[in-house]
């Protein structure tokens, strides 16, 4: 059976693009402008991923007004499923696939990219690529999702934080410019990311259906049913890409700087997104040393993450794992 039968037509993970079809390195041919009907696909599904975690996050909230509120079951599939999925985005989507900061065995690898797709946040190459144009352009001219691009005064500085925060999905040459598959060639020759790239709605629909059916097996009813969807899906999903996105927004606008990074980046640590987003607050920490396994570079800096990754470590199942060393961030360290 074809690997992309599954997928709808033009969607980001339904293909392998033209310009990886040969070549050693997948530029052979160049890249193509992508079609109208894809940008389309891409902007409603785009509407689904946003707007539909707020409708069902309301519901719930009303649900719980008029009595209905979750139970006990509710909440700890909530706190699972937000745990598994915000750490599979954080260690295996970004420190693992996009920065190579470690590592790792195939089924740990697998595990580790499948929770992340049920986050709802995109194919791992297409994550990954958008993230990794973010860091070669940060708060410049190029950058997917930068909030200091649209404009000067109070109203430009609101346009760039709902741009960067979320009204980016929106836009096609943030999400898919022409040739934005090469940024990651070598991730469509890792046969492992690239099957899961492919699988990634298959993983969405996993997702979804494991926490209401989770609730309605605990409740033996169709209201546990509908309250693991409210809270276990739509709740769980608005959390997780909610925080997600602030990295992009509020970490660039507000909080410290510690190090020095590129020319225009204006990326900033939080330790209130530190914790949901288990680690990636420490955004200025990441922006310095990107490659690095750990964004906390003191004891008191909370990096869930990075405790995984130790953690796993320790087990033997991930490996080659990358750290700064003292020199090179004391030379990046901004003077008080």
């Amino acid at each position: 059976m074809n690997e992309g039968a599954s997928q709808p037509e033009g969607a980001i993970g339904s293909a392998r693009p033209a310009s990886l079809s040969s070549g050693s390195h997948g530029f052979a041919r160049p890249p193509t402008i992508l079609p109208r009907s894809a940008v389309r696909l891409d902007r409603r599904i785009a509407a689904v991923v946003t707007l539909l975690p707020a409708l069902g996050t309301l519901a719930a909230i009303a649900l719980w007004i008029g009595g209905h509120g979750p139970g006990a079951v509710e909440w700890i599939v909530f706190a699972l499923f937000y745990f598994a999925t915000a750490l599979g985005l954080e260690v295996g989507f970004h420190r693992h696939v996009t920065h190579k900061a470690f590592k790792a065995k195939p089924w740990v690898r697998t595990a580790l990219i499948a929770l992340g797709s049920m986050g709802a946040h995109g194919p791992v190459n297409w994550w990954a690529s958008t993230h990794r144009r973010h860091h070669s352009t940060s708060d410049g001219d190029g950058d997917p999702h930068s909030p200091h691009l649209s404009g000067e005064g109070f109203g430009g500085r609101l346009r760039g934080l709902y741009h960067s925060h979320m009204g980016w999905l929106f836009v096609g040459e943030s999400t898919r410019p022409a040739g934005w598959e090469k940024y990651v060639p070598d991730l469509y020759q890792d046969p492992l990311v690239f099957r899961q790239h492919m699988a990634y709605y298959r993983w969405v629909a996993i997702g979804l259906v494991l926490p209401p059916l989770v609730c309605g097996l605990a409740s033996r009813s169709w209201t546990g049913v509908l309250l693991g969807f409210l809270w276990g899906d739509m709740a769980r999903i608005f959390a997780v890409s909610h925080c997600i996105w602030a990295l992009n927004s509020l970490c660039h606008v507000i909080g410290r700087r510690d190090f020095h990074t590129t020319a225009h980046d204006r990326s900033r640590n939080s330790l209130l997104l530190a914790i949901p987003t288990f680690g990636q607050g420490w955004h200025n920490n990441h922006h310095a040393f990107p490659a690095s396994a750990f964004t906390g570079l003191h004891w008191w800096q909370i990096d869930p993450g990075g405790l995984l990754v130790r953690v796993l470590e320790r087990l033997h199942l991930v490996y080659d794992v990358h750290r700064p060393n003292a020199e090179l961030i004391e030379k990046k360290r901004i003077a008080p």
